[in-house]
């Protein structure tokens, strides 16, 4: 991607807040938002795209965490234009 000058690379993560009651899982959700920073230095200047979508629930067709609606932020993230690129959206269920 980074000797094209374009690409996206999208992880999907989930609690967007620590919780103490889930120290393993709160630390694994930190880890992805250092990924996406950490390649974002390493590829963002070469036209690299990281981001991520954090899923605040449970994914289940026909709720507010539809997978349908979800994969939107996919696209949504992958079609920014490079000088609006943004590196995290949230999926909390609401209505957008």
């Amino acid at each position: 991607m980074a000797a094209r000058g374009h690409g996206t690379i999208i992880i999907t993560g989930g609690m967007p807040e620590p919780k103490p009651q889930y120290v393993s899982l709160s630390l694994g959700k930190a880890g992805v938002r250092t990924l996406v920073t950490l390649i974002d230095q390493a590829y963002g200047a070469s036209g690299v795209h990281p981001a991520s979508v954090t899923v605040d629930g449970p994914v289940a067709p026909g709720t507010a965490f539809d997978p349908d609606d979800i994969a939107e932020h996919y696209w949504t993230l992958h079609a920014q234009p490079r000088d609006r690129w943004t590196h995290e959206i949230l999926h909390s269920g609401a209505p957008r």
